[in-house]
């Protein structure tokens, strides 16, 4: 999956969170809570997995190789 994919997916999740927020007491009720407990959870786990793994993943960029043992 290509990085504007992966952006995509986490900006619609995003969307998707907000308008339940907006719109959850509302339509859901007594249920509103724990549904918006479960989709906050979903959204942020979703951006951590698509988002920030694959950039923690690359590491960060070395001007110099680094030779021979690690310290």
């Amino acid at each position: 999956m290509g990085s504007a994919r992966r952006r995509n997916v986490v900006v619609t999740a995003l969307l998707a969170y907000a308008v339940l927020l907006l719109l959850g007491p509302h339509l859901l009720g007594a249920w509103a809570g724990g549904i918006i407990l479960v989709a906050s959870f979903a959204v942020g786990f979703t951006w951590l997995v698509l988002l920030v793994a694959p950039w923690a993943a690359r590491g960060r960029p070395r001007a110099t190789p680094v030779r021979g043992p690690r310290p």
